[in-house]
C-alpha cells in the first residue's frame, strides 16, 4: 500500500532508543504537531562537559506537507531576529516513556527546508529542524 500524506501523519514514528519523539508548536501554529518526526538527535535530559551544563541542541528530521513548510518558515522568521530571540513562540519537546516522558520547553533555533521540490507534485517534504531549550 502507497505512504500518503494523511497515513503518514497519523503514524507515530520512534528514535533510535524506541521513545515516542512529538513536538506540540505554539497557538497559531497547531497544524506543525502533526509533522511526521523520522530521525532525531541530542535527546538527553542535560549535556554536562567538563562538569559544566552546555546548551542542548536537538535535531530533528521529519516529513513536512507544504503548507506545514510555510507556518515553519513564519515560525522560524517570527523567532529569530538579527539582534535578539523572541521567546514567545514555545515549542514543547516530547520523548521517553508515555507515562513520564522527557519534557523541553525549546525555541527553534534553525530551519533546514527542501531543496530543489516541485511544490506542486511533492506531498511530503524531508526537512530538519534545530530546537535550543529555553
Amino acid at each position: 500500500m502507497p505512504l500518503t500524506v494523511q497515513s503518514s501523519i497519523d503514524t507515530t514514528f520512534l528514535d533510535t532508543v524506541h521513545f515516542d519523539v512529538s513536538c506540540k508548536f505554539p497557538p497559531g501554529y497547531e497544524i506543525l504537531d502533526d509533522i511526521v518526526i523520522f530521525d532525531t538527535g541530542g535527546l538527553r535530559p542535560f549535556v554536562l562537559n567538563d562538569g559544566v551544563l552546555k546548551t542542548q541542541v536537538f535535531t530533528i528530521s521529519a516529513y513536512i506537507t507544504g503548507r506545514q513548510d510555510f507556518r515553519l518558515w513564519e515560525l522560524y522568521k517570527a523567532t529569530m531576529h538579527p539582534s535578539y530571540i523572541d521567546m514567545r513562540y514555545p515549542v514543547i519537546l516530547r520523548w521517553g516513556p508515555a507515562e513520564n516522558p522527557e519534557t523541553k520547553e525549546c525555541y527553534l533555533y534553525e530551519y533546514n527546508p527542501p531543496e530543489g521540490v516541485d511544490y506542486k507534485s511533492a506531498e511530503l517534504l524531508g526537512v530538519k529542524l534545530t530546537l535550543k531549550p529555553i
